[in-house]
């Protein structure tokens, strides 16, 4: 396609597309569930980043993988779509360069298109291995194809689970992983459920609330993007390469600009969303109960390190690039540079700060409230109103208004520890990587 017939991309989040077995309890759009076979198309698109208006455009040139899966287009985005699969299926691809460079599909270990001259088509296919998060991505002219835009997450999840001992997201867990899993909704320390397991207790003292889900898991895909630096690379005269060294100089190392007349990024980016826009989104936040454990696939697409920090709950680091770990830490923040792969597992044990005998949830400690109520399910969360309930107030008409608000769900922040990424070049903080 000529460069300029650019697809107008509003604000969304990327899609997720099950290919070959269906992947139980995993949350995606029936569909899209599935499918046989993706096509993918390396093109481009203009996004709207954050607002736009006249004063402040706030759009960025990306290029990016469009797919197709069974002839059921998925929104155009940046990142591209989540794929996924399970161990063992086959998955064939067809992929068309409607760009006028040379472009790739590329999967470390698993797929490597070579390749694909502007305007060639290629179909291949190759088998899933190796359960866990992957990144999927152009390795061409590193690392400008894949900062650009073209890339995205595959999760391949387990077909059986092993004898004797609960799913966990991986292979061959180490010992002391495969623990963490087994004793998730079986020990007095994991109160609830294990990692695959439904609920069919209400979420709320609402029965209309959807039940929890097995298999609970997240993908937050990092990326930083540049509006002046892409519409360089975007714009060159067909068959003219940015180089890799000068994109990276521009990228990290040019001067800071007040008015942004410069190259560094102004973007950061969760699953191509940022500030409000990630933090309220449903496929980036994870929400749960006490007692529902969650894995959250982290890898980061761009050129900065990101050092993710949670509140209220730490957090079991048990893979880093495709590697289990064999003794998982137990922490609240850690990093994850350019290409990594990290999987935080979250127990989601009762916050420290919500009451039990010796105020911490620890091993020895009695998982029940102070008022006797069991941690899992937290009713006792969900009866508690503040202001108590029937605290009333008028409001400008004379009306009562009720102020008692539910203390459950209660929310609690996730943001980058790198500071500087979540200023994006002088702009509040909430246009960065930012709390969800």
């Amino acid at each position: 396609m000529n460069r300029r017939e650019f697809i107008k991309n509003s604000l969304g989040c990327m899609a997720t597309v099950v290919v070959g077995s269906m992947v139980p309890g995993f949350r995606v759009d029936a569909s899209t569930s599935s499918v046989k076979t993706l096509t993918i198309h390396i093109t481009d698109a203009l996004k709207d980043m954050v607002t736009h208006n006249a004063i402040n455009t706030a759009q960025c040139h990306f290029w990016i993988y469009k797919v197709t899966a069974d002839s059921i287009d998925i929104p155009a985005e940046c990142p591209g779509p989540t794929i996924v699969t399970t161990a063992g299926d086959l998955i064939t691809l067809t992929i068309i360069n409607d760009l006028d460079e040379h472009h790739s599909f590329f999967i470390p270990g698993m797929f490597n298109s070579g390749s694909i001259a502007p305007g060639a088509t290629i179909t291949r296919s190759f088998t899933a291995k190796t359960c866990g998060a992957h990144l999927y991505y152009d390795n061409l002219n590193e690392p400008v194809n894949r900062v650009m835009g073209l890339h995205g997450a595959l999760i391949v999840m387990p077909k059986v689970k092993p004898a004797g001992h609960r799913f966990t997201p991986y292979d061959k867990p180490q010992a002391n992983v495969q623990k963490l899993f087994d004793d998730f909704g079986s020990s007095e320390h994991f109160p609830g459920l294990a990692w695959e397991e439904g609920d069919s207790t209400p979420w709320s003292l609402n029965p209309a609330v959807v039940n929890c889900p097995p298999f609970r898991q997240y993908v937050w895909l990092t990326h930083q993007a540049s509006p002046n630096l892409f519409a360089e690379v975007a714009n060159l005269p067909a068959g003219q390469i940015y180089g890799a060294q000068a994109f990276m100089d521009a990228f990290l190392r040019d001067p800071f600009s007040p008015t942004r007349a410069n190259r560094i990024p102004q973007y950061f980016t969760i699953n191509g969303q940022s500030g409000f826009f990630a933090h309220f989104n449903p496929t980036i936040t994870p929400m749960g109960r006490v007692g529902e454990p969650v894995v959250v696939h982290i890898l980061n697409a761009g050129l900065w390190t990101h050092s993710m920090h949670l509140h209220a709950n730490h957090f079991y680091v048990t893979s880093v690039n495709g590697e289990v770990q064999e003794d998982p830490i137990w922490l609240d923040v850690f990093d994850v540079h350019p290409m990594d792969r990290v999987d935080y597992t979250i127990p989601f044990m009762r916050p420290p700060d919500l009451g039990t005998p010796r105020a911490i949830a620890l091993p020895e400690t009695p998982l029940t409230a102070l008022s006797g109520a069991p941690v899992y399910p937290p009713i006792e969360e969900f009866n508690v109103f503040m202001p108590p309930l029937g605290t009333k107030a008028q409001d400008i008409d004379g009306n009562d208004v009720e102020l008692g608000q539910r203390m459950s769900p209660m929310c609690y922040p996730m943001h980058d520890h790198s500071e500087p990424s979540q200023t994006a070049q002088g702009g509040n903080y909430n246009m960065g990587l930012n709390d969800h």
